[in-house]
């Protein structure tokens, strides 16, 4: 029991972390980390949530279930931030020098 309760707190400190992290980087409208390295993340997530089944480690299943669902927020985000940036004008017009 006491394995289950310092799982717990542990997933949930990661968590809380990692969700900050993103609440942070949709705030600054900025992409939290590069892409590439993103969507490597969410395969190997999503291949140990996949192993914690077979193993039946309720932790490790919650734990990677709401890690690969904040790096698919992650990524559709990276993903929105490109197209938005990649559409929007350049202009130094509205630049002032001094």
């Amino acid at each position: 029991m006491m394995e289950l309760l310092i799982g717990l707190i542990g997933a949930v400190v990661l968590i809380i972390g990692w969700a900050f992290e993103t609440v942070e980087a949709v705030r600054r409208h900025k992409s939290l980390i590069d892409l590439r390295f993103s969507i490597n993340h969410f395969v190997g997530v999503s291949l140990l949530f996949v192993y914690s089944f077979l193993i039946n480690d309720a932790v490790f299943i919650y734990l990677n279930g709401i890690i690969v669902a904040i790096i698919a927020i992650e990524i559709w985000y990276s993903l929105h931030i490109k197209k938005v940036h990649k559409n929007k004008p350049h202009s130094k017009e509205g630049r002032r020098r001094k």
